[in-house]
């Protein structure tokens, strides 16, 4: 098991927000990957804030208005528009296949935006090609972190985390990684071991009242 299985464990829009945040700044070139995406409400919630690319660097309505006023005025829109899930359980998978379909039914996930999932062990890179992705989203136990990390980053590339990085502020960091388009890995609760993280922030979930859980930053070369 490289995931918890709990629904109550389902990552809650809170650290999605955060991650969102994290991942930033997003273009219409960049392909976001969520590991064990289960019901898919990571894909659905990134997904609903992207907005159209257009070659003057502006954004512009959909046809069908999928794109309202609050996201085109949230800090958090960007021009993502192809994500992509892995899930190893058939029902998982169909599960977050029909909630995908009710959100594009209903507009909540804009007309541009592709959702792609792929039901397969995450460990099987025959079925899955990682090479694409530019973010990844990790919600994972400490020993699926363990036994994925050397698909998310080979051996010969170091996590870019470096003292510079550590002290930038955030508009910084994200300046740095528009110009360098370093791979944005991002795990929620646990951290990679010995590995040291560009940003972490803790977010509040509703359903445990004072708890507050941490969303953490990787860059990769």
């Amino acid at each position: 098991m490289l995931a918890p299985r709990k629904k109550l464990w389902s990552t809650p829009a809170s650290a999605i927000d955060v991650a969102l945040d994290f991942a930033q700044p997003l273009d219409h070139n960049d392909v976001v990957y969520d590991v064990g995406c289960g019901d898919g409400r990571v894909l659905i919630q990134m997904a609903s804030r992207s907005i159209p690319f257009s070659s003057d660097g502006s954004s512009k309505e959909t046809s069908n208005n999928s794109t309202t006023s609050s996201q085109q005025s949230s800090p958090t829109h960007h021009y993502c528009k192809q994500f992509i899930g892995i899930e190893i359980s058939p029902e998982r998978a169909e599960e977050a296949r029909s909630n995908i379909r009710h959100a594009q039914e209903t507009n909540q996930i804009p007309s541009h935006v592709s959702i792609e999932i792929i039901c397969a062990n995450a460990l099987d890179t025959d079925l899955i090609d990682y090479s694409r992705a530019t973010v990844i989203f990790l919600y994972l136990v400490p020993r699926g972190l363990r036994l994925i990390k050397p698909i998310v980053w080979p051996k010969e590339n170091a996590p870019d985390n470096s003292d510079d990085d550590q002290t930038a502020t955030p508009t910084e960091l994200i300046i740095r990684q528009k110009s360098n388009k370093c791979r944005r890995v991002i795990t929620y609760m646990s951290p990679f071991e010995d590995e040291e993280y560009v940003r972490k922030e803790l977010c509040h979930v509703d359903h445990q009242v004072g708890a507050a859980w941490p969303v953490y930053l990787y860059n990769i070369k």
